[in-house]
């Protein structure tokens, strides 16, 4: 399956919804409720990531590697480090020295920054400030990642048709009880430090099992696909925008199967949307969105300081192509690291 470059744009446009809901979040929460709900894009990462977590398995793993699961899991996991760490130290140094400007204490950034460092924050080991908060998404992915990607070396017929939907039901039922939201699933960790890592658990598994969903319908030819596969992707995207400008709640969990029946459908390739998005600059743009989104509050944090009496809508329009310019300059600068830690494979 070669690289969906519709669905690298796809994944831009949540990391930049995933910023204005930031600004939101850190400068204007007081004042207003726009972009209150776009911490739903969050979701379209986890089940994005599932989904080609089980298209790696099923194109680069052979049945000797399947026979030690414990092993290729391990092998899986640190190639992926090699590839997002680098990203996520630089980040967190960065926003460090912001923290330290702002008047964060050095012995209170170590003590409040060590959970991010080794990427264990998910579990909420500080009860306190954060320093780069947003980097609790690669925690949360990397741990839940761990533990699907060895369950479906196991036993992958048995994981996608029994323990798949227990583990959606109860993650997501755990977290409709206890939070009734997808929302700030961090910040609550100070009071249920396991929901965090529930939501990644709950939406990797989902998109697992779209892989396994699209693989069965990859030859089938559906009639007037184009044209309604187009609405539907067109109306996802608007549902979730528009919803999720000025709403949040219970109703985000609706987003789950929209964003699942999405990714199916982006990957299929038979709509307008999907052709007229594969191009380079969408592939471009998809690999600087892991950055982007580590890179948040590099921007964010300045924009505070310097911009008082502005408002969310220009504080969005200044600080989403900025972040883009930054995470191609860190980009940039971690390339060579990554290079030597993959060997050369990026």
């Amino acid at each position: 399956m070669r690289r969906n470059r519709a669905m690298e744009f796809y994944r831009f446009f949540a990391a930049v919804m995933i910023l204005c809901y930031h600004c939101y979040w850190f400068a204007f929460r007081e004042d207003g409720t726009r972009f209150i709900g776009f911490y739903v894009f969050v979701e379209l990462f986890f089940i994005l990531g599932g989904f080609l977590m089980l298209a790696s398995i099923r194109r680069g793993v052979t049945p000797e590697m399947r026979s030690d699961p414990a092993g290729t899991t391990v092998r899986y996991m640190r190639g992926r480090l090699a590839r997002l760490y680098p990203h996520h130290l630089l980040s967190w140094l960065l926003v460090a020295v912001l923290a330290v400007l702002r008047g964060m204490w050095p012995i209170e950034l170590l003590e409040n920054g060590w959970p991010e460092i080794f990427l264990v924050n998910v579990f909420g080991f500080v009860r306190g400030t954060y320093v780069n908060i947003v980097c609790w998404y690669l925690s949360a992915m990397i741990f839940s990642s761990l533990i699907v990607y060895y369950l479906l070396l196991r036993d992958e017929d048995g994981f996608i048709k029994i323990a798949a939907p227990v583990l959606i039901v109860v993650c997501y039922g755990t977290m409709f009880d206890r939070k009734g939201s997808l929302a700030n699933t961090i910040i609550f960790m100070q009071y249920s430090p396991h929901l965090g890592f529930l939501r990644a658990l709950a939406a990797t598994t989902v998109g697992c099992v779209a892989y396994r969903a699209y693989e069965w319908l990859r030859d089938v030819e559906l009639p007037g696909e184009r044209f309604w596969a187009t609405a539907v992707e067109a109306a996802v995207l608007t549902a979730s925008v528009c919803w999720m400008y000025r709403c949040s709640g219970r109703m985000d969990f609706l987003f789950v199967p929209l964003f699942f029946v999405f990714v199916i459908s982006v990957f299929r390739g038979k709509s307008l949307l999907t052709r007229l998005l594969d191009n380079r600059l969408s592939g471009w743009l998809g690999r600087q969105s892991y950055a982007y989104f580590l890179n948040n509050l590099l921007v964010i944090y300045p924009y505070m300081h310097l911009f008082h009496g502005t408002n969310l809508p220009a504080m969005c329009w200044f600080c989403a192509p900025v972040c883009l310019a930054v995470s191609v300059v860190t980009g940039w600068m971690v390339k060579p690291v990554e290079r030597l830690l993959t060997g050369g494979r990026t």
